[in-house]
């Protein structure tokens, strides 16, 4: 179960400033319906608590990703909020990264509230994945983040959170931290990176990053992206690295979801730290081949080829 703002994201087709681009393609994405996505591709059930406008791009959202197999039956639509639109700016001022342009405030996400987050929306979840965007976005959308995560600890259910610090979404880095702290205490899996791990916790060596996650905060597996160099996944008894495969980069927005969703598909299915990764990365780094951020997401079949292309 994810719970998180899906958006409609417009992708610049032609590389440089926004007021250079004519044309843009429409892509669905959103931190937690983009790891909904990648764990139904890889063959399990996925949902999303969620709200969207009940507009044409709401039911565009509703529509896209009922259609790659997510539960959309807590998605509500808003009569009275629009749904939120992102553009993105690519190769521009970075020749090797892309930018993400916001146009969210007083969206339908932003008003989700606690009473959207049902018990029974958690019924046989084994995962319930959050990320530090949603609390970002609103005081309600915070609480209705909270109440997800103490649910799911009343029921048994694992707390995976990504912390994925959006700075212009926040009114300072101390305020993210003092917010996102709090996720970060409760989460039984915690994906981050070097830059997040910086503002949350004051610490930007992996190494250190990795044993203040798991001793400080007591976590059960720490995942920490590394981007195009890979990742490291580490439990108690347990330290892996997995380098990324050299891929064509087209658009890197949506890659650490892609890493997280196949992460949790990886352990749904049972298997180690260290094959879980494998798949993750390799998820990962191929979602950064293609704008749009769910577009290029591995099913088992892809993962496998890969696999024996890179030799993972």
């Amino acid at each position: 179960m994810c719970i998180g703002e899906p958006m409609l994201q417009l992708n610049a087709v032609t590389r440089g400033p926004l007021r250079y681009v004519t044309y843009f393609e429409r892509h669905v994405a959103g931190a937690e319906a983009n790891v909904a996505v990648a764990v139904a591709k890889l063959g399990h059930t996925s949902a999303l608590v969620a709200r969207v406008g009940e507009d044409e791009f709401g039911w565009c959202i509703y529509n896209f990703l009922r259609g790659e197999g997510v539960d959309v039956r807590w998605v509500k639509f808003d009569p009275d909020a629009p749904t939120a639109v992102y553009f993105i700016q690519r190769g521009y001022p970075d020749p090797w990264s892309s930018r993400v342009v916001y146009y969210r405030k007083g969206s339908a996400g932003s008003r989700l509230s606690p009473d959207d987050m049902q018990a029974e929306s958690l019924k046989g979840a084994k995962f319930i994945h959050v990320t530090g965007i949603t609390p970002a976005i609103s005081d309600t959308a915070r609480e209705a983040v909270k109440k997800a995560v103490l649910l799911a600890k009343d029921l048994g259910i694992k707390v995976s959170f990504d912390t994925n610090i959006r700075p212009q979404l926040w009114r300072s880095t101390n305020e993210a931290s003092s917010v996102l702290r709090w996720f970060l205490e409760r989460a039984d899996l915690v994906f981050t990176d070097t830059k997040d791990a910086d503002i949350l916790i004051g610490e930007s060596d992996p190494k250190s990053i990795i044993d203040k996650l798991l001793v400080s905060f007591e976590a059960e597996l720490v995942v920490l992206k590394l981007g195009a160099e890979g990742a490291i996944a580490v439990t108690d008894n347990n330290r892996v690295r997995v380098e990324a495969p050299q891929m064509p980069v087209e658009d890197p927005i949506g890659a650490g979801d892609a890493l997280a969703g196949a992460m949790l598909a990886s352990l749904l299915d049972g298997l180690d730290v260290g094959e879980a990764l494998k798949r993750a990365v390799i998820a990962g780094s191929l979602a950064v081949t293609t704008r749009g951020d769910v577009e290029s997401q591995p099913d088992i079949k892809a993962i496998k080829e890969l696999r024996s292309i890179y030799n993972l």
